[in-house]
This record gives C-alpha cells, structure tokens and sequence, in this order.
C-alpha cells in the first residue's frame, strides 16, 4: 500500500507543476476559481504526502509544501505567469486544512496518555 500512496504523492506532484506551469488559458479551466484550485491541490498533495512517507516529521512535510507553494509563485512570476501571493495564501489554507485534523488527533492520543 506503501508504494501506491508513493507513486499517487508523485503523480499528484507532477500534475500540480504541470498545472502550475503550463501557459495561462482562456477558459474556466478544471477548477473555475483559481483560489480552489490551489486550495484544493495542497490539501490532496499534502494528505497523499502524509501517506507516502508515515515516518517523515509531520511538520517538515507541511514546511516543504509550504515552500513548495512559494517557489511556484516566485518561478511563476518569471515564466509568463502571474505571481500572487494570495494563491500562496490558498495553498497553505489547502496545507492547514489537511494536516489540523492530523494534528489535533495526535494531540487527543497523547492526553490519553
């Protein structure tokens, strides 16, 4: 199961940057609001991250996603794309929603103790 939450975490990597890169378009696109697409491309990648690799630190999972969303609307802004920081916004709202609920449940487990 190790190796399909793997292999999902870099097809869903590959097509976020595909996304991310390719020349902007003049239709609505998958996702009509820009904003939920990145808020909805963080939240997947960083849940498939969180299965991929079960033993990496929760936090450096959500810093490298962090980031990650950063560079892209830096690169953006050099390659034809708008940089906006306030899609970097969405993609760290799509980050906090997924990993919250991770972290409240193991902070429930350690009071149990």
């Amino acid at each position: 199961m190790l190796w399909f939450a793997r292999l999902a975490a870099a097809l869903a990597t590959v097509a976020t940057l595909w996304l991310a890169f390719e020349p902007p378009g003049d239709g609505p696109g998958l996702i009509p609001w820009d904003k939920a697409g990145h808020f909805l491309s963080f939240y997947v990648l960083t849940l498939l991250y969180l299965l991929a690799a079960p033993r990496a630190p929760r936090w450096a999972i959500v810093a490298l996603l962090v980031v990650a969303g950063g560079v892209i609307e830096i690169v953006q802004g050099q390659v034809g794309r708008e940089a906006d920081g306030l899609d970097w916004l969405a993609d760290i709202a799509g980050i906090a929603c997924a990993i919250l609920p991770v972290w409240l449940e193991a902070l429930r487990r350690r009071m149990r103790v």
